[in-house]
């Protein structure tokens, strides 16, 4: 082969080689665009209470694959995108303005939305809500979420724990109001205050089951008035009062206790009939303890009645009243 020639193919070759080269270097240096890691945004309709939602997640889907959407033109053009053709109407200006700059902010667009969309008076409007708000009939946990929703709109996350419970235990329902006021020590911390007002409820729940549970099995329970029932049973029925006998209760008797336990029951917030953390007195499942079932027992003294529960000798008399009542004697 003639030397010439012999160069002539090899340039021609390291030249394709070269080629070659180049072509691999610009395929592996070239970074691949990243998959997104968040869905989509709804697109804004325009409906004001949507916003406070909709701002948040389009700054967030910017913020976090803003480099998978592209450059700022494709980020402009993305925010723009998701609106509906009613409120791309309203940013029809920013949209040309970045056009003829060839400046693509897509801030411009959020910001013409925030003054149109967003309500100056949410926090103070929260506020007025926080103070009226009220539990209800909802159970505890609702209400807490509802508080903790509203108190966040209103910025209280951070005001003093004595300001927020002072709210909290103003909206509670009477009778979980009622159960904080036997309370001895409550917590001066806002979670810890929370806390003790799910302990209350549960033992409410608590003591629900154990009621619908004795219902369950026939047996006989005292409402929180009995006269009331006694009333009527006795207008309900087209009999002689004489004639008339109450249901006799076959619920198990307590059994008895010294003053001292009753106090000591009485401190710590039980049921000073059986001791239990469940309820009180006056949904206790048992019957008040008699006397008169021992009769080989010498009684030597009273026993003294909780101050805030009620006694058993004040159910017993109570009871011997209503029947009374109902016989006719009285």
């Amino acid at each position: 082969m003639d030397p010439q020639q012999a160069f002539e193919s090899l340039q021609n070759q390291i030249a394709h080689l070269q080629a070659e080269i180049q072509f691999l270097r610009s395929t592996t240096t070239t970074p691949s665009r990243p998959k997104p890691s968040l869905p989509d945004p709804e697109k804004f309709n325009g409906y004001p209470p949507k916003f406070d939602t909709w701002l948040p997640s389009i700054k967030a889907k910017l913020r976090v694959d803003g480099a998978a959407i592209g450059d700022t033109i494709a980020q402009f053009y993305y925010v723009y995108l998701n609106l509906d053709s009613s409120v791309q109407a309203m940013v029809l200006p920013q949209l040309g303005q970045a056009e003829k700059l060839n400046t693509w902010d897509y801030n411009t667009i959020l910001d013409q939305l925030v003054r149109v969309y967003d309500n100056p008076n949410k926090v103070q409007q929260a506020e007025d809500r926080l103070l009226s708000l009220r539990q209800d009939n909802d159970s505890v946990p609702t209400y807490i979420s509802k508080f903790e929703r509203v108190l966040y709109e209103a910025d209280g996350q951070n005001w003093p724990d004595i300001n927020k419970i002072s709210i909290f235990r103003n909206g509670l329902s009477s009778t979980v109001r009622s159960r904080l006021n036997q309370q001895l020590n409550l917590p001066r911390k806002y979670p810890d205050f929370v806390r003790i007002v799910q302990q209350l409820a549960g033992r409410s729940s608590s003591c629900s089951t154990v009621q619908s549970s004795s219902n369950s099995n026939g047996n006989y329970q005292r409402g929180s008035e009995p006269m009331d029932i006694g009333a009527i049973a006795v207008n309900s029925i087209d009999v002689p009062s004489s004639q008339f006998t109450p249901p006799r209760s076959t619920s198990p008797r307590a059994r008895s206790i010294s003053p001292a336990r009753r106090g000591q029951y009485r401190y710590e917030g039980r049921c000073v009939r059986c001791g239990s953390f469940s309820h009180w007195v006056e949904y206790c499942p048992l019957q008040p303890y008699s006397s008169s079932l021992r009769p080989h027992k010498k009684q030597t003294g009273k026993r003294t009645p909780a101050s805030d529960q009620g006694s058993d000798e004040s159910d017993l008399d109570m009871d011997e009243e209503i029947g009374r009542l109902q016989r006719g004697e009285i």
